[in-house]
């Protein structure tokens, strides 16, 4: 069994993959599936096939490793099980650093023994998951 753990936004990208799959390969990916057919049929006909072919060539190369892991799970005559773990989205690189920058000044106030004010206080509190008492 095929597990696979991305982002929200990485999700997106695997569901791109499958789609341009299915553009690729309609009668081995889900053709049992008739009324998917006919909206990729429409899809293929509105230029989707090149778009999105462009966009999968553009993806990191994990993502596409991660679908081609759970790529059988949708193909015919295969029978594997796959399990897709959906994480929320990291928060931005600049929050992390604001929050890893802020923690540093607390803690070397802390080891010169200085007073670390109210919001530096809550601030550390909530970067360890605990509650301010």
């Amino acid at each position: 069994m095929a597990k696979v753990n991305v982002t929200a936004d990485e999700f997106a990208d695997i569901v791109v993959a499958f789609l341009l799959d299915k553009l690729l390969n309609p009668e081995d990916i889900i053709p049992t599936n008739k009324e998917f057919d006919k909206y990729m049929e429409k899809m293929k006909l509105k230029g989707m096939k090149s778009v999105s072919l462009t966009y999968y060539l553009d993806l990191d190369t994990n993502l596409r490793v991660a679908y081609k892991r759970i790529k059988d799970t949708f193909e015919v005559g295969k029978s594997k099980n796959s399990t897709i773990y959906i994480y929320p989205n990291k928060e931005s690189k600049e929050e992390d650093d604001k929050k890893s920058n802020m923690v540093k000044r607390i803690i070397k106030k802390l080891l010169k023994k200085e007073d670390i004010s109210k919001g530096e206080r809550n601030m550390l509190v909530e970067s360890f998951g605990g509650k301010d008492e």
